[in-house]
């Protein structure tokens, strides 16, 4: 009987649920009658229970009652709710979304329609980061947003960072900085050590206006990053999403290096033109060929036969045929990315939580390079009571990077320097040739340097009336910084069977250096071994209490109010131990022994730390979001100054006009015209980022002497330098105006701004002191620098039928000029186009001389030579060099003093600022298929390579990388390499006449990249299937595809280098396959 009474329960309950739920069917169409393809359908509040619109437009879902509501979204189209009213069928008509009227933009403290925004904004979604095989956040936003300036002139070694600037250099560099300030969730953070799938929207803010209440730490602009949060309000299923994707990385504009034998006829050239021997003769040119023909084996001898030196051939000596760079680099490597994330809601609880973990190998043979990264994040929001909201959130992001200690600038200085006929192998030895530095690169040390930092956010948000908010924050951030560094001692055989050491880093003078700021500059000698171990722990915490309150009079009038304080703290503590052993070697067997003398490295800890302290105000008021007005104004204390000049205060203004709400545009407005803001603003802020925490102190740091006391050597403690004790805040004023608008249904959208923007008081040389004072006078605020640029975005959203598009267009530019500078000398460059300051002078500007044109025969050059003389620029001149003009009429050509008065036969020739900086996004989707192509470049750089051996083949005797380009040169008939008198480049030669910074050689930097292509497509699950997968995209996507550039072998992203231009880690190009599945 009870078993009876069970299963009638049992099944009375089946029944009563399936009397409650309800079938609804229906179709979607957009505002053409089109059917919407893809539209999503949810009942109100049960986000988990959701269909999706198939390719005719039709839905079905089964809601919890008759008289639910559901809510249809479509990308482009503003949400519809559908109240069912116990229907079972539904037919919907979608409205374009104006999206420019209730665009939301993110700015400080608060969030702002963008038609009321009166600062210069740009909030861009996740679009530009999702499914792309990029390493971090901060390179997805290349090219993202005009004005803001991400460039990688360094290549793109695993774990490398991007250079920031929002529009433009702000200052000089020259005791401060003018990075922007990057906040995460409101929390100054790492974008690159971000999870790129965690962040939901990022907000530019690049004026005074705009970024006003961030105060001295924000004065060239903010990027505020807000990530993504649970879905709260009511109880709901978990909703768990993965993507992931496998990458295939592939090295851009690797150079090719000349065989062997071409090697060896263009070193004869080279010393031949210069007045010099050849140092290939026949013998050894014949050699060579041996070797490369297959006749001999034999690519290395010995000295120890004929010289009686107990060493194998080197360098040019030897006679083998190795292309350096095809040893080294991989023709591609592998790397993956994983992410997990759980989102949801508890009730008054809603929460996410998620992962991500990318590992990337390195592009170089023999290194065996591992870049990790890891994320772990979650995200809380709980609302106790309808006036209190709490929030929590909490992340750790790790990284670690794991190299070969030899695989740093020097390296890829020396990479280009490896003659062609060094083999990788000595064939007389069996041994890795001691010239090759592969066993530096396998055995010679590894640095291991890992990063965990662990980012903590609590805040309370309560409103005890409607519209007033009262909020407080605490953030918190610990950073621990283990580095481990070392060297091993590499053996190998001499020609006699002894053992005898390479070096580790080759071509610099051995030492062990403490720095003044405790870190150490290591070279380590023949056999050495060193370790070194460092810890770096980072303490930072701030507070942000801060309170708004929203009104309106006479429903016309509408203000929002913002008081607040921001406070600070920032520490930083250094430990580093080290020691080396170095081996005994005896004077008259040159033998090494295997003992060793230990020696001990000066422990060093260095400490530094800086608080602020600011309060902030803000006004806004509109009249019928027609007019509006914004007042800032902040107070700023900063422990980096003196305590008289410790406080600051900024004030800011913006005003706006919305020329499309006016009673008498009505009909246009009807017509085509969605949107006009007329805006400008001007404003100053204070700069307290400061090379040093305390510039204004007076320091003395023991340093390493070149006494030995008892077999070690001593420190020393220099006489302090003098310090000033007024140094204060550089002061950035903005100023600009713009406009924004859409038209057309918001189909056409854009803005366009100019802007200036000048620092003033910048750090920069005082007056010379007496020379009896004996030393040079402080550093002080001497000097403006102003910048002008301006912005154009525009964008085209619509459709044709079922295929929705959009095409997406930014450009930006701007100039810097030093508008003051004290420059005691008047100089304004060198023989090597160094970096000189002075007033007018625009930065990025190039001095060099002007060519003429190439000589012919000696009898042109002794012609010229007749009229001008060039002795300043070198001697033995004859034909195939180059003709360099007089052009102030001396008969002769020299730098004169290298002043502005006085700067002889040099001139400007062009300026390595990047111009013109742009992008292009096309996408669309089709059905179930979806794409996006985008390109980014610069349309107009210049670019000199001065003292280059990458681009001029030969910079002097021993600076010499010869690639397949360089074989453009001039050459006589009869040459072993055919005749050229044709050429780009002039006689090769290794004393440097043809290689002076000349019009010649200023090279086209611009470039257009194709940055990303992506192929898109989201399976059609039947209804059936959603139950247990609700999404799943598959995709494929390349980086870095195509590049169209005339500048000459160098990859225009990988320009510069530690050791000079060229001398740095390839770029990638990136193929990725992966999938985005929600469940």
């Amino acid at each position: 009987m009870k078993q009876r009474i069970i299963l009638f329960l049992g099944c009375l309950l089946v029944s009563v649920t399936m009397m409650a739920q309800h079938k609804v069917t229906g179709v979607v169409f957009d505002d053409m009658n089109e059917t919407a393809i893809g539209a999503t359908v949810v009942e109100k509040g049960k986000p988990a229970n959701a269909a999706v619109t198939d390719m005719d437009g039709n839905f079905a879902l089964t809601v919890s009652k008759p008289t639910s509501t559901i809510v249809i979204t479509y990308i482009g189209f503003e949400p519809m709710e559908v109240e069912l009213k116990n229907r079972t069928k539904v037919t919907v008509n979608l409205k374009t979304n104006n999206t420019n009227l209730d665009e939301v933009v993110v700015v400080g403290f608060a969030t702002q329609k963008k038609l009321n925004a009166t600062g210069s904004v740009k909030t861009i979604g996740d679009e530009m980061m999702k499914d792309r095989p990029t390493v971090n956040a901060v390179q997805s936003l290349q090219g993202a947003v005009a004005g803001l300036n991400i460039t990688t002139d360094g290549g793109g070694a695993p774990g490398s960072k991007m250079n920031i600037n929002i529009r433009g250099v702000g200052n000089l560099g020259d005791g401060s900085n003018s990075s922007p300030l990057v906040l995460i969730d409101g929390m100054e953070g790492d974008l690159s050590t971000l999870n790129p799938n965690d962040i939901e929207n990022v907000s530019v803010l690049k004026d005074a206006a705009a970024a006003a209440v961030y105060g001295s730490r924000a004065p060239f602009g903010v990027i505020l990053v807000t990530t993504k949060s649970g879905v709260g309000g009511k109880t709901t299923v978990p909703q768990i999403q993965y993507s992931g994707n496998l990458r295939i990385n592939q090295p851009m504009d690797v150079p090719e290096m000349v065989d062997g034998l071409t090697f060896a006829y263009m070193m004869n050239d080279a010393y031949i033109n210069s007045g010099g021997n050849a140092p290939f003769g026949a013998a050894h040119i014949k050699k060579i060929k041996d070797y490369m023909e297959g006749k001999s084996t034999k690519n290395c001898d010995s000295y120890l036969a004929g010289m009686k030196l107990d060493k194998w051939y080197e360098n040019q000596a030897c006679f083998g045929n190795t292309d350096w760079y095809d040893v080294y680099i991989k023709d591609q490597t592998v790397s993956t990315e994983h992410n997990l994330a759980i989102s949801g809601g508890l009730g008054k609880l809603n929460y996410r939580i998620s992962g991500n973990y990318m590992r990337q190998t390195g592009l170089f043979n023999y290194a065996d390079e591992l870049y990790q990264r890891a994320n772990i994040a979650g995200k809380f929001q709980y609302k106790p009571h309808k006036m209190i909201t709490l929030g929590y959130s909490v992340r750790l992001a790790m990284d670690k990077n794991d190299k070969p200690s030899a695989l740093d600038g020097l390296f890829y200085h020396n990479l280009g320097r490896r003659a062609p006929v060094v083999p990788v192998i000595n064939s007389e030895s069996g041994e890795y040739h001691s010239d090759s530095m592969i066993p530096a690169v396998k055995d010679g040390g590894r640095v291991i340097n890992k990063t965990k930092k662990l980012y903590n956010q609590g805040s309370i948000v309560i409103e005890p009336i409607k519209n007033w908010k009262i909020h407080a924050e605490a953030n918190s951030r610990l950073e621990w910084n283990p580095y481990d560094r070392g060297f091993n001692p590499l053996p190998y055989h001499l020609p006699s069977g002894k053992i005898g050491y390479m070096l580790v880093n080759e071509g610099v003078v051995a030492n062990h250096k403490v720095n003044a700021d405790g870190t150490y500059s290591v070279v380590p000698d023949y056999g050495e071994t060193y370790a070194e171990d460092a810890e770096t722990k980072v303490h930072y915490f701030n507070t942000n209490v801060y309170t708004d309150y929203k009104f309106s009079l006479n429903e016309a009038h509408n203000f929002t109010i913002l008081l607040g304080e921001q406070s600070e703290y920032w520490k930083r503590e250094t430990n580093r131990s080290g020691y080396y052993y170095s081996k005994i070697q005896d004077n008259e067997t040159k033998e090494y022994t295997d003992e060793g003398i230990r020696h001990e490295m000066k422990p060093t800890n260095y400490q530094e730390d800086w608080a602020s302290l600011g309060f902030f105000a803000r006004l806004n008021y509109d009249y019928k979001y027609r007019y509006l007005l914004e007042l800032n104004i902040r107070a700023d204390g900063a422990s980096r100054f003196p305590t008289d000049q410790r406080w600051g205060y900024f004030p800011s203004v913006s005003a706006g006009w919305n020329v499309a709400e006016e009673p008498l545009m009505k009909n246009i407005r009807d017509k085509f015209l969605d949107m006009l803001k007329l805006r400008g603003s001007y404003g100053t802020l204070g700069n307290q980022n400061t090379s040093s925490c305390y510039p204004y102190y007076q320091q003395m740091k023991d340093v390493n002497a070149s006494v030995v006391f008892g077999g070690e050597q001593v420190n020393k403690l220099p006489v302090y330098s003098p310090y000033s004790t007024t140094l204060t805040w550089e002061t950035i004023e903005n100023s600009g105006f713009g406009v924004d608008f859409a038209m057309f249904g918001s189909r056409l959208s854009g803005s366009f701004d100019w802007y200036q923007r000048t620092t003033k008081d910048m750090v920069g040389p005082a007056a010379a002191l007496t020379a009896l004072y004996g030393a040079s006078a402080p550093r002080t605020n001497n000097a403006t620098l102003r910048t002008r640029g301006w912005e154009l975005e525009m964008k085209w959203r619509d459709n044709i039928g079922k295929f929705n598009y959009g095409i997406g267009f930014s450009l930006s530019d701007y100039n810097s000029v030093v508008t003051k500078y004290y420059n005691s000398t008047g100089q304004c460059t060198d023989a090597n186009n160094g970096t000189y300051w002075y007033e007018g002078k625009k930065v990025g500007e190039i001095w060099g001389y002007q060519i003429l044109g190439i000589a012919k025969s000696d009898d042109e050059m002794d012609q010229y030579l007749a009229k001008v003389d060039q002795a300043a620029l070198g001697t033995k001149w004859g034909g195939g060099d180059f003709m360099y003009a007089d052009l102030n009429g001396d008969h002769k050509v020299d730098g004169g003093s290298y002043t502005l008065d006085d700067h002889g036969d040099l001139k400007r020739i062009g300026n390595t600022t990047p111009h013109y900086a742009y992008s292009i996004t096309l996408d669309g989707s089709y059905k179930w298929f979806d794409f996006r192509v985008y390109f980014q470049g610069i349309g107009k750089r210049d670019y000199v390579f001065p003292n280059s051996a990458p681009y001029f083949g030969i910079a002097s005797e021993w600076q010499r990388t010869l690639y397949k380009e360089h074989l453009d040169y001039f050459r006589f008939a009869g040459s072993e390499l055919g005749s050229n008198q044709d050429p780009f480049y002039g006689r090769i030669r290794i004393d440097g006449n043809n290689t002076k910074i000349s019009d010649r050689f200023v090279e086209n930097a611009a470039y257009c990249r194709l940055k990303n292509v992506q192929l898109g497509f989201t399976i059609p699950f039947s209804e059936a299937a959603k139950k247990y997968i609700k999404h799943c995209r598959i995709y494929v996507s390349g980086e870095n595809l195509l590049t169209f550039t005339n500048l000459r072998i160098f990859d225009p992203e990988a320009i510069n280098g530690a050791w000079g231009p060229g001398k740095s880690y390839p770029n990638y190009r990136t193929f990725s396959v992966g999938a985005d599945i929600k469940f």
